[in-house]
């Protein structure tokens, strides 16, 4: 047998949150302050809710295979918003990982789909910020995916199904119509009147579905739309800042080194420079 290397894994908890461990290859070890102890094996989801406290140890056991796994964080505060008044009907195998607060684990069988899904390469030619909303659309589809997947309730998960996939849509019809009007787009009252629902609400799914306010997701496709235009010449910074809706040059550069992390005249030499 290879010798196994016992190397700290930090990470293996997290407070106030689900843990998702995805094992691709190689094992874990974690042991609790109660004296018992779990085992993470190959090709192994393993869902977790536990303090850091509860955990007196966690390693990786390293021998021929090394070990991979993608941790995925899912804290209280961001599940009690995505499943405000669902809750009770989530799996029951999922409901003490979901509602309760003691110590519990759930092994599944990691499938391929999970794996392709947790392999998958980003684009590339996308913003860091970009990258963000992405990130956070995959792991609310995989979250909502995952605790529906094997629920016995086939009623509930379709319902929840249906309520996501209505949100989604209503909000994708939210950002088209946002980027046809960018330099003047409508206000929250004429786009919820538009995709037939209250003001508030919309607000609320369109943060709970990017993962940011309709607020701030406008300001980072007006900076990426006027970075576009100066950056192939068709525009100057001012002229960029107009096209966009900014009548204020001010207000614009403020923007853009909120988004960009240096202002447009930085940039612009930044890019000029080609750095």
């Amino acid at each position: 047998m290879p010798e196994r290397i016992e190397e700290d894994w930090a990470g293996a908890t997290a407070a106030d949150a689900l843990v998702a461990h995805l094992n691709f290859r190689g094992e874990a070890e974690l042991r609790w302050s109660d004296g018992s102890s779990s085992t993470l094996s190959p090709r192994t989801t393993c869902w977790l809710r536990a303090s850091p406290a509860d955990l007196k140890m966690a390693r990786r056991l390293a021998s021929r295979d090394r070990h991979e796994c993608l941790t995925l964080v899912f804290p209280d505060t961001w599940l009690r918003l995505i499943l405000k008044g669902v809750t009770s009907q989530v799996g029951e195998a999922f409901q003490p990982l979901i509602s309760g607060t003691a110590r519990s684990l759930l092994r599944q069988p990691l499938t391929e789909e999970d794996e392709g899904w947790a392999r998958g390469a980003m684009p590339p030619h996308l913003c860091s910020q970009a990258r963000q909303l992405l990130d956070s659309a995959r792991l609310t589809e995989f979250f909502i995916h995952s605790i529906f997947r094997n629920d016995t309730a086939a009623e509930a998960g379709t319902a929840i199904s249906r309520t996501l996939r209505v949100a989604q849509e209503r909000v994708q019809r939210v950002k088209d119509l946002m980027l046809v009007q960018i330099d003047a787009p409508p206000s929250l009252d004429e786009l919820a009147a538009t995709v037939g629902c209250n003001p508030s609400y919309l607000s609320r799914t369109f943060t709970q579905i990017e993962g940011s306010t309709l607020s701030q997701w406008l300001r980072r496709v007006r900076i990426e739309r006027a970075a576009a235009l100066i950056a192939t010449g068709k525009c100057n910074v001012s002229e960029a800042a107009l096209e966009v809706g900014y009548q204020s040059f001010s207000h614009f550069s403020r923007a853009f080194a909120e988004e960009k992390g240096v202002p447009p005249s930085q940039w612009v030499r930044r890019l000029s420079s080609g750095k």
